[in-house]
């Protein structure tokens, strides 16, 4: 499932595949700040990742540090609008807890709007009904 969140509300969420992201990615056009599990996916000139591990690696950030993925999406985001895309969701969800991650997706989502960016979250069938619709509420 894709959910994806606007200054405005929208109504779509729907299941794609990760070949789905990646056209996404492409077609946007816009800048593109990627919060990833895997550090060498989705290379592209206009894409910013953000490679969320506990591994001890100088470009890995520890997903128990929020905070610094915040910070990082907000100076990405200061340059102008662009797209957030959160590919990685389970991870922190196992290591912050439902309810510190869905605080934190709040807020990028609030950063979001104050940019005028879009916001989009991969979720995969993992993810128990209750914190999917608390996901809709949040980014829709």
């Amino acid at each position: 499932m894709f959910l994806r969140g606007r200054k405005s509300p929208v109504t779509s969420s729907r299941l794609i595949t990760p070949g789905a992201v990646s056209k996404l990615l492409r077609d946007e056009g816009r800048r593109v700040v990627l919060i990833t599990r895997n550090p060498n996916e989705w290379s592209s000139k206009n894409v910013s990742r953000l490679w969320i591990s506990s591994i001890d690696h100088p470009e890995a950030i520890d997903p128990r540090r929020l905070h610094v993925i915040e910070q990082k999406v907000w100076e990405e985001l200061k340059k102008g609008n662009a797209v957030i895309v959160i590919d990685g969701l389970e991870y922190l969800l196992l290591e912050d807890g439902p309810e510190t991650t869905l605080r934190f997706l709040g807020k990028l989502r609030d950063m979001a709007i104050l940019t005028n960016s879009n916001i989009y979250i991969v979720v995969s069938e993992a993810i128990d009904e209750r914190i999917r619709n608390l996901l809709r509420r949040i980014v829709e």
